[in-house]
């Protein structure tokens, strides 16, 4: 049986710009989730909100305040 996996592309941006970098937000298990971007350190969590929350904390100390990380919609 196909086991479905939850994974949701990231983006990283400071309001109103372009975008910085391109990441991730996997379902690790144990419906626990990890997110990784290009140069920092991955996050885990229960979900995909919590590591979202967590990216963004860093991105933020890497990129500086006025950044966003958020879920990409795919047309």
């Amino acid at each position: 049986m196909r086991r479905c996996i939850i994974e949701e592309e990231v983006i990283v941006h400071p309001v109103n710009g372009m975008q910085l970098s391109e990441g991730y937000i996997r379902e690790d298990g144990q419906a626990h989730f990890r997110g990784c971007l290009p140069g920092i350190e991955p996050e885990a969590g229960d979900t995909v909100d919590e590591v979202l929350t967590r990216l963004d904390a860093k991105a933020k100390a890497y990129y500086g305040d006025d950044v966003i990380v958020e879920i990409t919609v795919h047309h």
